[in-house]
């Protein structure tokens, strides 16, 4: 099994859950202050929010991933903890809790059971930076 993503023990691969993107927002925050005649004074106040985004795809009758891996996602967002977020070539992200699952269920079978499922995933980082990020490592200590 191919390791694309990881957020904790969830990895997401060919038999879990593929994804196509992985969408990113940081923001950092500046505090602002009026003054006569002028343009508004602004003082950085510190790292602001950062979120991430992830459109997956469930196709199971193809051999894409298993319905089994929403329930499992949704197991880690209930017990609100952070997961550690690194993908494929060892870029670490941080650590993120899961704030939201969003799914469509469609290509109905007979039976009622959905063929394709897609859906975002919406995760918020709750690290402090203590965690070095932003730095891949290969296998002899190197940083890329």
């Amino acid at each position: 099994m191919v390791m694309l993503l990881a957020l904790g023990q969830f990895v997401f691969s060919v038999d879990t859950m593929t994804y196509s993107e992985l969408q990113r927002s940081r923001s950092w925050s500046y505090a602002s202050n009026s003054i006569a005649q002028g343009r508004d004074q602004h003082q950085y106040t510190g790292v602001g929010e950062e979120t991430v985004t992830i459109p997956f795809l469930i196709y199971q009758s193809h051999g894409f991933g298993n319905r089994q891996s929403i329930d499992d996602l949704s197991e880690m967002a209930d017990s609100g903890s952070g997961y550690v977020l690194i993908d494929g070539s060892g870029y670490l992200y941080g650590v993120f809790a899961i704030t939201a699952i969003d799914e469509t269920r469609s290509h109905i079978t007979n039976r009622g059971v959905a063929r394709k499922i897609d859906g975002t995933m919406k995760l918020m980082r709750v690290d402090d930076d203590r965690i070095q990020t932003d730095k891949a490592v290969t296998t002899d200590g190197q940083e890329v």
